[in-house]
């Protein structure tokens, strides 16, 4: 199924002559602090592929999810066929040719009855203003079963190598941490010092963070015109391992202001 959502290009991309770059890191960094999409449908009259724009949500698994309101004709088209495309990319300087981008081949799947409340309950942590929008009756949500990914990461710097599963994080083991998302996010916001040890390593700067998400490799923060993926240094599977290694954390690094991981090589922005 992944092998034909994106036709190979006629001359492979040659690895060993592409600059050296942690791919998988790369793309599972951009996927996880990217605010938007351009989200492509098809129209399911024409066939011509519709484009928008939309808000980029990420559930704990690495599953993109986002909003439509149902009377949008990309909702329509995605209700008709779920085939999609969608493409993240963080261009913060002025040519976006130069700056790592990601499209994503898939299909988008309507979450229903308790996936579709969690998924947003993270989209409002996400985006303030989503909670004009998302009591709407006609909302839905989608995830992306990905087929197939390309990463541009600048130049010489491609690959299509990476597969969903490169996207992926396993939940496996992580119930309780899971379904108790929610209370350790309201805990760890009440917590001054170890929330201030969080929001440092985004940049007090870029506005009031809040946590957006928090899975078994890492914390999103969301502020109205920023995210910052914290990536932990081992991977915590209960909220007990989850307190533990950020207490610990907190007490090396006095002030809250080092990094909580170091990051591959690969992270360039956030």
């Amino acid at each position: 199924m992944g092998a034909s959502a994106i036709t190979p290009r006629r001359v492979p991309i040659n690895q060993i002559a592409a600059a050296p770059f942690d791919a998988r890191h790369m793309a599972r960094d951009l996927l996880r602090s990217c605010r938007s999409i351009a989200l492509a449908t098809l129209d399911q009259h024409s066939g011509y592929p519709y484009s928008t724009v939309t808000n980029l949500s990420v559930e704990p698994d690495g599953s993109p999810v986002f909003y439509a309101a149902g009377i949008s004709l990309h909702a329509r088209n995605i209700l008709a066929d779920p085939r999609i495309s969608m493409t993240l990319a963080q261009a913060e300087g002025l040519d976006v040719v130069s700056e790592r981008r990601m499209t994503i081949v898939g299909r988008a799947l309507r979450l229903e009855g308790e996936a579709a409340r969690a998924a947003g309950e993270r989209y409002r942590r996400r985006f303030a203003k989503a909670s004009v929008y998302i009591p709407l009756k006609d909302t839905l949500f989608f995830r992306v079963l990905i087929e197939a990914i390309h990463l541009n990461g600048g130049a010489a710097r491609n690959t299509d190598q990476l597969t969903a599963r490169d996207l992926q994080c396993d939940l496996s083991g992580t119930e309780d941490l899971m379904r108790h998302e929610a209370e350790e996010i309201t805990c760890l916001m009440a917590d001054r010092e170890t929330f201030a040890s969080l929001t440092a390593r985004a940049g007090g700067a870029r506005g009031r963070w809040r946590i957006a998400t928090i899975d078994p490799e890492g914390i999103d923060l969301a502020a109205e015109r920023a995210l910052h993926r914290i990536w932990f240094p081992q991977r915590v599977s209960t909220r007990q391992e989850l307190r533990d290694m950020l207490a610990g954390l907190r007490a090396q690094t006095p002030g809250g202001a080092a990094p909580v991981a170091a990051m591959p090589q690969g992270r360039e922005k956030n």
